[in-house]
């Protein structure tokens, strides 16, 4: 965990205004392959493309696992601004269930967890394969009222503090202890 700091001192020099979001692919790239997967047999593959759509849109980050080559987790990167909009928050949460849909039939572990990234603020999210179920539950925005159903709080979790790098580290030994069984 030495190597988490420096990384995580990356966050300081990109702008909180950045309207680049591959201004976070880098650093996310270090923490997933220095810090959460530096075993070999996982492959951080970036831009990974869906399985069953070609052409269509890429997820930021997919881990992999040598056994069988399946994607185990992902991670999607959003500008920091995103939180500040509803809009934006229903969109990121659209993608990251729609990712859910597209890997679904291609997970070999029980449990997929994917993030949702808005700077360096986390959202977690986790599919149970036996069941699809995705939590956090989905609430379905209202045609007749503005309603806020993809709360600014999901993304309540900061990587550069200790609590946001534990809870990471907690999905991520989750990640390795069923990719271990396969």
């Amino acid at each position: 965990m030495s190597t988490l700091p420096r990384v995580l001192d990356q966050f300081a020099g990109i702008p909180h205004n950045t309207t680049i979001k591959n201004k976070y692919y880098g650093v996310f790239n270090k923490i997933l392959n220095k810090v959460c997967f530096t075993d070999d047999s996982f492959t951080i593959e970036p831009q990974y493309p869906l399985p069953q759509a070609v052409g269509a849109p890429t997820i930021d980050f997919v881990v992999t696992y040598k056994v069988n080559d399946l994607p185990i987790f992902f991670l999607e990167i959003g500008l920091p601004l995103y939180i500040d909009h509803i809009s934006s928050r229903i969109d990121a949460d659209a993608q990251m269930r729609a990712r859910f849909r597209a890997l679904y039939d291609v997970t070999p572990i029980p449990r997929l967890h994917g993030i949702s990234v808005m700077g360096q603020r986390l959202a977690f999210y986790c599919m149970d394969i036996a069941t699809g179920h995705v939590n956090p539950n989905y609430v379905a925005p209202s045609n007749d009222c503005i309603i806020d159903a993809v709360p600014a709080e999901r993304w309540d979790t900061d990587i550069t503090t200790e609590e946001g790098c534990q809870r990471l580290m907690a999905v991520i030994n989750d990640v390795k202890q069923m990719a271990a069984a396969l």
